[in-house]
């Protein structure tokens, strides 16, 4: 007991092993670990929730008597009370072994609360072991850095929530440093190109590419930007999207041909049919870069025991559906193959676990509408624990990503949230969140994170590293470019108008 820190606070009404109440000397953050003595050994709590309240200050109707009873509540030292809300996360004892044990009993009113030492916690937090991998430090006591178990991410699926500009991309960056430490295979849907500047041994780019041969029908169209709801305009594509157009060495010129020949030999798809060769044509000259049917297996471009980060800045949304899908799936299949033959499969690409990480996951797993990104991320979920596959979801609108898809993610990284249909959509993904944490996601600031699920060995309230290797993402300063762009504009008529007065 002479060793603890100084008395936080005492135990007061009624107290369950899962959940207690104190009262503290100061006021408590949300976040900080406590420390207190049950019937069955000494348990480890966080703070979810606290108060502070005023007994003078509580009911005042007006500002005259407001500030009467201010002044003195200022004197009374009896007067405030602070109030806090403690989720209890496992006996200490056992914590310490890297096993997480609930008291069968909860503590006694009036026992003591003491703050959690470093010394008590850091070995909980901060694991040795090869599969842990530092990525920030406690954010009440940074003194205590915390670890996450790689396995689990590349084995029971991550989610990382919160709203724009709280560090989503940077907590993302972080995963990928650590994955090309430990020489992992991982892919990073790139859409937004937040990723094209990554400076990290180990990490490769590339642009996204598509053989159109090997895609399907639906897809084709989705590439082409044909119209989702322009039925017969797709009918004609799939007509002419011929098991011969797919081996022709001419693939386009064999499409289009394909075309015309249906609105020929088709009675009332001419008109259609010409509309359709004018969508591909268009497409033809704004996709090359992206779609060539002379690329080859798309698995190619992925490079086992790297972090491959695909740019897909020169996708549309449709046609970035169609390519996260194409790669998914193509990707399952060689993890299943690998899976299945035991090493003696030639074919396999991916003998080791592969990570894949969609960013912008609102816009490809919709919770509103059945995706073709949203079918195969559900079946990742599903099944990829079995084939050494997981998924890495990262979005900014939480409410508008799929249940189905959210509700098997493992582990959680829920940052700032203030919009309630988000939290609400997060609590009926993970039972691991309570309300009391919830109701504080708001209080969090950039680059601060709640971490709950298998990635950790109980809940941990974090402060992220920052990668500096990550250049882009960060706010634009209009201000600062305003300036700049000024005062070069300044340098430039000077220099224009010395050069006329010496003419």
């Amino acid at each position: 007991m002479e060793s603890r820190v100084e008395l936080l606070g005492i135990v007061v009404g009624q107290t369950k092993p899962h959940q207690f109440h104190f009262l503290a000397k100061r006021a408590i953050s949300m976040g900080e670990y406590v420390t207190v003595d049950s019937p069955t050994g000494r348990i480890l709590g966080l703070t979810e929730d606290s108060t502070t309240r005023s007994d003078l200050l509580d009911k005042m109707n007006d500002f005259r008597t407001a500030s009467e009873a201010r002044k003195v509540a200022m004197k009374n030292t009896r007067d405030k009370s602070y109030n806090a809300s403690v989720k209890v996360v496992g006996l200490l004892d056992q914590l310490r072994r890297g096993r997480v044990v609930l008291p069968s009993l909860p503590p006694e009113p009036g026992s003591e609360v003491f703050e959690a030492r470093g010394e008590e916690i850091g070995e909980i937090f901060d694991r040795k072991e090869k599969q842990w991998a530092p990525i920030g430090s406690l954010l009440r006591n940074d003194d205590v850095r915390v670890s996450v178990n790689m396995d689990k991410v590349a084995s029971r699926h991550l989610a990382i929530l919160s709203v724009t500009g709280s560090g989503k991309s940077n907590l993302l960056a972080l995963i990928v440093k650590q994955v090309a430490l430990l020489q992992g295979t991982m892919v990073v849907f790139d859409y937004h190109g937040e990723y094209s500047e990554l400076e990290i041994g180990g990490v490769v780019h590339a642009e996204a590419k598509i053989n159109p041969r090997f895609v399907t029908a639906d897809q084709l169209a989705d590439l082409c930007d044909v119209r989702e709801n322009a039925d017969v305009q797709r009918t004609v594509l799939v007509k002419a999207f011929t098991e011969e157009v797919k081996a022709s060495p001419k693939f386009w010129d064999s499409l289009l041909q394909g075309v015309r020949n249906v609105g020929v030999s088709e009675k009332g798809y001419s008109r259609v049919a010409s509309r359709v060769e004018d969508i591909v044509q268009i497409a033809i000259k704004r996709m090359k870069a992206v779609v060539d049917p002379d690329v080859g297996d798309v698995l190619d471009q992925i490079k086992a025991s790297k972090v491959n980060i695909l740019n897909m800045l020169e996708f549309t949304e449709r046609q970035a559906n169609a390519a996260i899908t194409y790669y998914l799936e193509e990707i399952l299949d060689d993890r299943k193959r690998a899976m299945r033959s035991r090493g003696e499969e030639t074919k396999v690409r991916f003998r080791t676990p592969i990570i894949c990480a969609i960013e912008e996951a609102h816009a490809f797993i919709p919770a509103d509408q059945q995706s073709d990104t949203a079918y195969i991320a559900s079946k990742v979920a599903r099944e990829g624990r079995k084939f050494g596959m997981s998924l890495i979801v990262v979005s900014q609108r939480p409410r508008r990503v799929s249940q189905d898809v959210l509700s098997q993610m493992g582990s959680f990284a829920i940052m700032k949230l203030t919009n309630p249909e988000d939290q609400t959509h997060v609590t009926e993904a993970s039972e691991a969140i309570s309300e009391d944490l919830l109701q504080n996601l708001p209080s969090l600031n950039t680059g601060e994170a709640v971490l709950i699920g298998e990635w950790v060995n109980i809940p941990a309230v974090v402060k992220l590293d920052h990668v500096v290797e990550k250049k882009t993402g960060a706010d634009i300063s209009a201000t600062s470019l305003w300036a700049a762009q000024h005062a070069m504009n300044q340098v430039a008529r000077e220099s224009t108008k010395g050069f006329m007065d010496t003419e």
